[in-house]
Formats: structure tokens, sequence, C-alpha cells
């Protein structure tokens, strides 16, 4: 009788180490850094290819990609000053957050090819701080810098706004 319970424990002392041990994997994992490289780097790699449907021509001409830009703007350091700002637009975390990819976040996540000159580039809408995985955005991850937070932005429409920048890759020949 002895000797079942004490296989019992035992198995129950392997079971709940071993599910202790994988949740410290999965949330190490999950706070693994992305280190944003630059929308050059994107195009280098794949996306201004015919294959990709130049996607990166497309994105480099698009408004976001003047993000950064608009900031140095007469419109900018009026918003700048009507929101009590203390500093230029274009050095402002607050405004650096939206009109950047990765505004706001410590050196430790860019790469040396990462340019803030770039705006709002590939990497912001399909990449994130702690996610490596592409992905597709959604509504939510749009309305972090679409909301109207420190001053008026159009009203925004998902669907009609991802239409305007859409850069689909081609499809496949079958």
């Amino acid at each position: 009788m002895r000797t079942n319970i004490r296989i019992v424990l035992s198995l129950i002392t392997v079971i709940i180490s071993w599910i202790i041990f994988s949740g410290l994997i999965q949330s190490e994992q999950k706070k693994e850094k992305y280190r944003y490289v630059g929308m050059e780097k994107c195009a280098s790699v794949c996306h201004n290819k015919k294959e990709m449907g130049f996607q990166y021509d497309i994105v480099k001409s698009s408004i976001h990609a003047q993000a950064f830009v608009v900031l140095s703007s007469e419109k900018a350091m009026q918003l700048a000053k009507n929101a009590n700002l203390t500093q230029i637009p274009g050095e402002s975390p607050i405004c650096l957050k939206c009109h950047t990819t990765g505004g706001g976040l410590d050196s430790s996540f860019f790469a040396v090819t990462y340019r803030k000159e770039d705006g709002v580039t590939c990497e912001a809408c399909h990449k994130g701080e702690y996610i490596t995985k592409t992905y597709i955005p959604d509504e939510a991850a749009c309305l972090k810098c679409h909301n109207n937070s420190i001053h008026r932005i159009h009203s925004f429409r998902f669907r009609d706004e991802c239409a305007k920048i859409a850069h689909p890759r081609p499809s496949a020949k079958i």
C-alpha cells in the first residue's frame, strides 16, 4: 500500500513539475523581443519581387511612408503646440509612437538597418514588440494610432482604409 502511495505521489510530482517547466518555457518564448529591421531589409529579402507583387514599391509610395516626414511640417508644429508638447514633433515620443515603426521603444528593439525616417513601415502593421511571426492586422491594431489620441484624425473606417493601402500578393497561377 505504501509503495502505491509513493508511486502516485512521484507521478503527481513529475506531472506538476512538467506543467510548471513548460509554463516557464512558454512565458519566455512569448517575451522574445522582435528587432525591427526596416523597410529596405523587407524589400531586399523578398517583398520587392514580381512574385510578391512589388509590395515594397506600393508601401514606399503610401501615406504611411510619409508619416515621419510630415512631423516637420507647420501643421505638425501647430498640433504639437495645441497639445502642449514641449518637444518638436520629430523628437517627441508621443508623436513618434504613431508616426514611426516602433516609436517609443528603446534602441534594443532596432537592428542597424532600421530607419525612423521611413515612417510607418511593413513591420508597424505586420510585426510587434514581442510578435516575431508575421500577421495581418485587424481593426484594433490600426486603432492604436488611428484613434484621435492627440490630434483629430479623419473618421477611420477600417475596410475603406485597408483598401487604400492594400499591397496584396498576386494570385498563384495553377
